[in-house]
């Protein structure tokens, strides 16, 4: 008689997803934390490990290297968490390109910005002088950075574009670069964190900057 046996049955248990998410959150908001507040390179693994009430091999599991840890931090700080959703996917960014006009979009691409600045600004520096420490990891993080952002800046170019016309002068390009510029998270570290802008300060200057910029003015119809 010939055995037959049916398919293997992968084991799924949504307790024990749960609790390998919230290890991980524990692990990044830990890393997050030391990484700001002691730096790259004086951070170990023992120490995040310790801080977030864990194993440093459960540190390894969760998340990985202390370079993939910082690359973690840095992805859910751009992004607000740990969901497997771009940028350009989520809600306000949807919000932003179904928004038919071009002012109004302005202005949601400012709160958009500021709020990236406000969760990633500080990690943006801790990556900037890790990179610079010679880990070839580390420079590559930095550049992908560096090139997300420009890639971003073409997308609402693009974007702000076929809503209307831009000012006279300006064309899609050049709106790109100062997109890129001032999407720059050190621009929100140097007006926030060193000179004490408020967020909604920032958040006005920022509009107002980008408005005067990109667009014509608007009319009083």
């Amino acid at each position: 008689m010939t055995d037959v046996k049916g398919p293997e049955r992968t084991y799924s248990s949504p307790l024990r997803a749960q609790q390998a998410d919230a290890t991980r959150r524990a692990v990044l908001d830990a890393a997050r934390e030391l990484f700001i507040a002691q730096g790259y390179g004086a951070t170990t693994l023992d120490q995040i490990a310790a801080r977030a009430g864990v194993s440093k091999p459960t540190v390894f599991s969760a998340v990985g290297n202390k370079q993939t840890v910082l690359s973690a931090v840095r992805d859910v700080a751009m992004a607000g968490d740990d969901k497997k959703l771009s940028m350009v996917e989520r809600p306000l960014a949807e919000e932003i390109r179904q928004e038919r006009d071009p002012h109004r979009a302005v202005e949601l691409l400012a709160r958009l910005f500021t709020g990236v600045g406000r969760r990633y600004a500080r990690i943006d520096e801790i990556l900037r002088g890790a990179a610079h420490s010679g880990e070839p990891g580390l420079r590559e993080l930095w550049q992908t950075s560096e090139d997300q952002r420009l890639t971003g800046a073409r997308i609402w170019a693009t974007c702000l574009f076929d809503k209307g016309p831009f000012r006279d002068g300006m064309d899609v390009g050049t709106a790109t670069d100062l997109l890129w510029l001032h999407m720059a998270p050190d621009v929100y570290h140097r007006l926030v964190h060193v000179r004490g802008w408020s967020d909604d300060r920032f958040q006005r200057w920022l509009h107002d900057t980008l408005s005067l910029l990109l667009l014509p003015p608007q009319s009083d119809d």
